[in-house]
């Protein structure tokens, strides 16, 4: 037994010696890829928020008529021409040199005091594109520029908590791979008027009950991608298919093996070699109702256009009043667009200001408020983003259909228009 350990203990002697020889060599090596590493990390970080600080946002108010027709399938029209800006591939030197990054939009549902409010921000240089999209869709929709200094978000503190307001923020994330869809507004869809259902509806009477200092904020920020994502989805329908992607051996020579073609001459290959070869070729499978779905949900998703996508909300009051009750509302509202055997937005709980454990308990708690509220100020699209279709996005975000009765909702009350051409003109 002794002998053993010695012979253990010399093992364990040599590997610690050898190791050491070769840290003593190595060692400025690893430091040195760690150091690129992290340099990396933070110059990319750095460009993203260069460019996002270079950005010349526009604020737009949409106000809607009331009486809208129109389902949540005009929105996606919009969404649509939010995708046009997209470059269709950034060089190398553009992306990580020059810092340059697909131009994003913001679309905001703000609840202040009760009144409801449609926000649109986007990049100057396409405020025309967007606007034209929002009026081809609904000709009866008001557009407002809203000056920086009348910016929702400015009229707060720069810095929350403080000691008069706190908040409650959170960011979702799918819970699934990104090709599996949630539930979108065509599920929700009934060709009876009188019941149909409005997924937003939930969403405006929790806006129109705030009081006056409750504020909801909600945030969707997009930024269009090519198709490459498509990729995963594709894999995802052939495992569910039952189809194997493994490269197989390609035809024997003229169609025979070797085998075959030795015994050729005096043996003609069996029937049953032959029908086994064929079944090989044919596979028939038999999928349960919910892969069948979401077969078909993953290639409808993949066929619209997708962007990556960050939704966030905050709910902010006074500290002497601040109640939770709002909150678990908003996320009843995000839940309806759920499905067990397809996708969920579900709460990154990194990121949510509530539940925290451990040491350092209210000083990590601060921390996660304010950050959260640095991002939506400064419309980052955080680290765990989700991608969504135009179809998704339109159900997240569309403007309320006829039965939505919201005291408080934001619409034109009456029609704008131009001077008939036959106004007699005086000098």
């Amino acid at each position: 037994m002794n002998g053993f350990s010695q012979f253990f203990l010399d093992i364990e002697r040599d590997f610690s010696k050898t190791f050491g020889s070769v840290w003593d060599q190595i060692w400025w090596i690893v430091l040195l890829v760690i150091a690129v590493m992290l340099f990396w990390h933070w110059w990319e970080e750095y460009l993203t928020f260069k460019f996002l600080s270079s950005i010349n946002w526009k604020l737009l108010e949409i106000k809607v008529p009331k009486n809208v027709l129109q389902t949540p399938r005009s929105m996606e029209q919009i969404f649509a021409a939010a995708h046009a800006p997209y470059s269709y591939g950034l060089k190398f030197l553009e992306r990580h040199w020059e810092g340059k990054r697909e131009w994003p939009m913001v679309f905001e549902m703000v609840g202040i005091g009760g009144d409801i409010h449609f926000y649109l921000r986007v990049p100057a240089q396409h405020q025309n594109l967007m606007e034209s999209a929002i009026y081809s869709q609904y000709p009866e929709a008001e557009i407002t520029e809203i000056p920086a200094s009348k910016d929702y978000v400015k009229q707060m503190p720069a810095v929350l908590p403080n000691k008069i307001f706190d908040l409650f923020g959170i960011e979702f994330y799918l819970q699934k791979p990104n090709p599996y869809p949630i539930r979108t507004y065509i599920m929700f869809e009934d060709p009876i008027e009188e019941r149909r259902v409005d997924s937003i509806g939930i969403l405006t009477e929790l806006m129109s009950k705030l009081k006056n200092d409750e504020q909801i904020w909600i945030q969707i920020i997009i930024r269009p991608i090519d198709d490459s994502w498509t990729k995963e989805g594709k894999e995802i329908i052939d495992k569910i298919m039952g189809r194997d992607k493994k490269k197989e051996a390609g035809p024997p020579l003229f169609g025979v093996s070797m085998q075959e073609a030795i015994l050729s001459p005096i043996e003609h290959p069996s029937l049953e070699v032959e029908k086994k070869k064929n079944d090989k070729d044919f596979k028939f499978v038999v999928l349960s109702p919910s892969e069948k779905e979401a077969a078909e949900g993953i290639e409808k998703k993949m066929a619209k256009l997708g962007f990556e996508t960050m939704i966030r909300f905050l709910y902010i009051d006074r500290r002497d009043s601040f109640s939770r009750d709002n909150v678990m509302g908003i996320m009843g509202a995000f839940r309806q667009y759920s499905t067990q055997n397809l996708n969920l937005l579900r709460p990154n709980k990194k990121t949510m200001t509530g539940a925290v454990h451990g040491m350092f308990k209210k000083l990590r708690l601060n921390l996660r408020r304010r950050i959260i509220y640095e991002r939506y100020t400064w419309k980052s699209l955080g680290t765990k983003k989700a991608i969504l279709n135009i179809e998704e996005l339109a159900t997240i975000y569309h403007f309320p259909i006829t039965n939505i009765t919201s005291p408080q909702l934001n619409r034109t009350e009456a029609k704008k228009g131009s001077p008939p051409s036959t106004l007699p003109l005086v000098d």
